[in-house]
């Protein structure tokens, strides 16, 4: 018993640690990831890349997301996929950073 008790512990230690390293948003059971924006102004970018075009501009309190949990990254920066119509493919990216997951 004594045993099962501080596996567990060391078990649940090691997947909390692992949990930290998970750069990309992880789907949940409701359908889709929802934002709240935390920076005073975020642009939506047509690609995650810091050079695409900003096609949309949020700003802090904004809710956003998409009906999907999807992650890319470019160099140091990781984005989120967020639903806008103002992408040519309905797909905006926002940078992580700017967001915390609702």
């Amino acid at each position: 018993m004594r045993l099962t008790r501080l596996t567990t512990a060391v078990l649940a230690t090691a997947l909390g640690c692992g949990g930290a390293l998970v750069t990309a948003p992880v789907a949940s059971a409701q359908a889709g990831c929802q934002y709240k924006v935390v920076w005073p102004t975020a642009g939506v970018y047509e690609n995650p890349h810091p050079n695409s075009v900003v096609v949309k501009t949020k700003y802090a309190g904004d809710i956003v997301g998409a009906s999907t949990c999807e992650g890319a990254s470019y160099n140091e920066y990781s984005y989120a996929l967020v639903a806008t119509d103002a992408a040519a493919d309905g797909r905006g990216w926002i940078r992580v950073g700017a967001v915390v997951p609702l």
